[in-house]
């Protein structure tokens, strides 16, 4: 009895502080925000993701009166910038993108220096990436369909080049969830990213393209280099609509977000600033004709409805990610 009371009184204390917590951050900085806000970029400059995200907080500046500054931090597919965003002070002055992959697969794995996200707070998801599945416009399979024949016929004789580690990536897991359904197995080659992932596509080092849509991808099958055969997200580009989408094949589509989050413990009248600055950010012209441009698709989930997305699909991929790492384990003995 006592040693419940005493568990108890500790719990009533961690609340109280963190509510004192709260409300001296509120008293200290009522006016939020009332100096700039430092912004990590998970990516390196250029892509999609820096683009995309640049374009995002220059219009949130705008109903914030601050400005962000942007600074990339790339690496170990954005964890080093998350754990940037993680162990910052949860003042609303430090904050970061993220990917469907740091939210979703990473925590799953060894390697990961975070395990859950407890230490985050998910503020707002602003887009979703479109990932196609490419050939060069020579290659002898005109379909899906016809990949699949021929990586019946020739076990590991597709080679599929994704960006990171197969079991880290979310074009890799959804993949994999097609292998497993269709009974094939391709070579998979892991690389930095998706103009990498590009250039050997061009280069006829690797059979299939399964990165992210982007300028070079979509001048390349206007040039006629490349072809679709189909997409592994629920989107599709824009003047490529007629190929199949993994969720009409089999029902699955890799995680696939796009968003901004900030450490955990951030005070509720920073978090209610943001949430207006993000919900006016996604619909501001600028944005959308940055997002257009990349062909990628504005998907907004306030970050109550982020939340419960992520919290449903957390379990799911968690279990998808056990299966895939024995698997892997069990190929390297």
């Amino acid at each position: 009895m006592r040693r419940t009371m005493r568990f108890a009184a500790i719990g009533m204390i961690g609340l109280a502080a963190l509510g004192l917590r709260a409300a001296e951050a509120q008293t200290k900085d009522p006016d939020y925000p009332t100096k700039p806000i430092t912004f990590y970029v998970a990516f390196s400059p250029g892509g999609n993701v820096d683009l995309a995200t640049r374009a995002l907080i220059r219009a949130a500046s705008k109903s914030l009166g601050q400005p962000f500054v942007p600074v990339n931090k790339m690496g170990a597919g954005g964890t080093v910038a998350g754990m940037a965003v993680m162990n910052a002070a949860p003042d609303g002055y430090t904050l970061g993108s993220y990917s469907g992959s740091a939210v979703l697969v990473i925590p799953h794995t060894p390697e990961s220096p975070y395990k859950n996200l407890n230490g985050f707070t998910l503020l707002v998801n602003y887009g979703k990436f479109i990932f196609p599945l490419i050939v060069r416009s020579d290659s002898p399979w005109k379909s899906w369909h016809d990949l699949i024949q021929s990586a019946k016929q020739n076990p590991r004789g597709v080679s599929v080049a994704t960006t990171g580690a197969r079991s880290m990536s979310p074009m890799g897991i959804a993949l994999w969830a097609s292998e497993q359904k269709e009974k094939v197995e391709f070579t998979h080659i892991s690389l930095k990213g998706s103009a990498e992932v590009l250039s050997y596509t061009l280069g006829g080092h690797v059979n299939l393209f399964a990165g992210s849509f982007d300028h070079a991808v979509l001048q390349s099958l206007k040039d006629g280099r490349l072809r679709i055969l189909g997409y592994l997200s629920e989107e599709r580009a824009p003047g490529f609509e007629s190929y199949p989408t993994f969720k009409e094949l089999y029902g699955e589509v890799p995680p696939n977000l796009a968003g901004v989050w900030g450490p955990s413990g951030m005070p509720e009248h920073v978090l209610k600033r943001l949430d207006d600055a993000f919900a006016r950010a996604v619909k501001d012209p600028d944005f959308i004709k940055v997002m257009d441009s990349m062909s990628m698709p504005v998907v907004y989930m306030h970050r109550h409805e982020l939340g419960s997305f992520v919290q449903q699909q957390y379990p799911k991929v968690r279990e998808v990610m056990r299966i895939l790492s024995a698997e892997e384990a069990k190929a390297k003995k």
